[in-house]
């Protein structure tokens, strides 16, 4: 129980946090309570490109880049039905290079994924959370509480403000246009992606039983971004 109320805690210091960005606290972790992490979690994994997906950009797209564009190619390339074919799955949130691989992932991996590729032939990339409300879920008796991310093409980010969907020229969503139509989206930097990543894992670890892993993953996640 006294490992738990210290995770627990943790996740609860990082919904609660306000600009301004506190400064680090060694006081809020404690590493020696918990057991080192059994698998890697560092944020450099988040968006690395794969073998796999170096050569998909250099080869298999090269030429739809070039004769649609770097943003409607990249787009056609990763999103028509008739080219990598990916899927919907909320099982685990994967990184870049796992979502590629799998050829599936949820919301925020197919962000993380489509940002990866945007960023290797230099499209910028701005992050959205849309601003809907959370939905529910419950396995055993944990309960999960999810929301939803997209990300604009062509365009950097532009500090923390809250725009419209249709003012978005370039952005893609996973959800089906008419459930997020008249939307309101909030911008968001890329460390609080990563945040997102690192937090997700950890609800999955802790869902899993895997409690060490769950204290890494949402300490690394409080550093990445104390704010979110």
């Amino acid at each position: 129980m006294k490992n738990w109320g210290v995770l627990l805690f943790s996740v609860m210091l990082v919904a609660c946090a306000t600009a301004p960005v506190p400064q680090r606290s060694e006081a809020l972790f404690r590493d020696h309570l918990f057991a080192a992490p059994s698998e890697r979690i560092s944020a450099d994994d988040v968006f690395a490109l794969s073998d796999d997906m170096k050569h998909y950009v250099s080869a298999e797209i090269a030429g739809q880049l070039r004769a649609k564009g770097p943003q409607r190619g990249l787009i056609d390339a990763l999103y028509d039905k008739t080219q990598l074919k990916l899927e919907y799955d909320a099982e685990m949130t994967r990184n870049a290079s796992q979502t590629f691989a799998a050829r599936a992932g949820n919301c925020l991996s197919l962000v993380i994924m489509t940002a990866a590729f945007a960023k290797e032939i230099g499209l910028p990339v701005r992050y959205q959370k849309v601003l809907v409300d959370d939905a529910w879920s419950r396995s055993g008796d944990m309960y999960f509480a999810s929301s939803h991310v997209n990300l604009t093409l062509g365009i950097g980010h532009i500090g923390d403000r809250v725009i419209d969907y249709e003012t978005a020229p370039m952005t893609i969503d996973f959800l089906p246009p008419e459930d997020i139509r008249g939307r309101r989206m909030r911008v968001i930097g890329e460390e609080t992606i990563v945040a997102m990543y690192m937090n997700n894992r950890a609800v999955e670890s802790l869902a899993q039983g895997h409690l060490n892993n769950a204290y890494w993953w949402a300490r690394e996640a409080i550093e990445r971004d104390p704010r979110f």
